[in-house]
C-alpha cells in the first residue's frame, strides 16, 4: 500500500515577520544586559527575562550566551567597517583620509547607545575575537586599497602597506580601550591625535 509523501507547508509570511521579531528582541535584551553589566556577569535568564520571549525560543535562535555575544559584536564591526570605508572614499589626502576614518569610526560608537559602555565592560572578549574577525581583516585590506591613492605603489610595498594598515585600525581600536567612558578625553582630541601619530609614521613614505 502506498503511503503519501509528507506534506510541506510554506513558511508563512506571518511567521517569518515572528521570527524576525524574536530575534531582534532578543539582540536588543542581550545588548542592553552586556551594556549593563559586562558577559561576565550576565547569564541567558537576565536576557530572557529582557527579552520577552520564553527561554525554549532563545535556544531557538542562539545556544549560548557567547555566540550571541559574538553575533552583536560581528555586527557592531560590520557597520565600523562600512562607515569609514564610506568615509574614506570623500578624502582628497592621505591626512584626511586617516581624520575622516577615525572621525566616522568614533562618531559612530558615539551614536549607538551604550556601544562605550559595550565595549568598555567587555574588552577581554571583544579583544578576543577582534583580531581574527572576517570584519576585522576586511576593514584592514579596505585601508590598505585606499592608502594606494595617496601614498605610491612605488615609496610602499603591499607588505608594508598591509602592515601600516593594521597597525592604523589597531591604534583606534586600542585608543578606544584605553579611554573606555572617560569623560575628560573627547572624541574630537582623540581623532586628532591617532590622526597626528600616523601622520608623523606615513611622512617616512613621502
Amino acid at each position: 500500500m502506498k503511503t503519501s509523501p509528507p506534506r510541506k507547508y510554506r513558511t508563512s509570511e506571518k511567521r517569518k515577520v515572528t521570527k524576525r521579531q524574536n530575534r531582534a528582541a532578543i539582540e536588543a535584551a542581550a545588548w542592553d544586559v552586556f551594556c549593563t553589566i559586562g558577559m561576565d556577569a550576565a547569564n541567558i535568564r537576565d536576557i530572557v527575562n529582557r527579552s520577552g520571549v520564553s527561554p525554549g525560543t532563545f535556544y531557538n535562535y542562539f545556544r549560548t550566551k557567547e555566540a550571541l555575544f559574538a553575533g552583536l559584536s560581528q555586527n557592531l564591526l560590520e557597520r565600523i567597517r562600512n562607515e569609514t570605508r564610506a568615509a574614506r572614499a570623500k578624502a582628497t589626502s592621505a591626512e584626511e583620509l586617516l581624520s575622516f576614518s577615525y572621525q566616522s569610526y568614533l562618531n559612530l560608537l558615539q551614536s549607538i547607545d551604550g556601544a562605550l559602555d559595550f565595549i568598555d565592560r567587555n574588552q577581554h572578549h571583544i579583544r578576543s575575537q577582534l583580531y581574527p574577525s572576517p570584519a576585522m581583516s576586511g576593514l584592514t585590506r579596505d585601508l590598505e586599497q585606499d592608502l594606494r591613492r595617496f601614498v605610491p605603489p612605488a615609496a610602499m610595498s603591499p607588505r608594508d602597506r598591509l602592515l601600516v594598515s593594521s597597525i592604523i585600525v589597531a591604534a583606534g581600536a586600542e585608543a578606544v580601550f584605553h579611554v573606555g567612558r572617560k569623560p575628560r578625553i573627547g572624541m574630537n582630541y582623540l581623532r586628532e591625535f591617532l590622526t597626528k601619530f600616523m601622520m608623523k609614521g606615513l611622512s617616512e613614505w613621502d
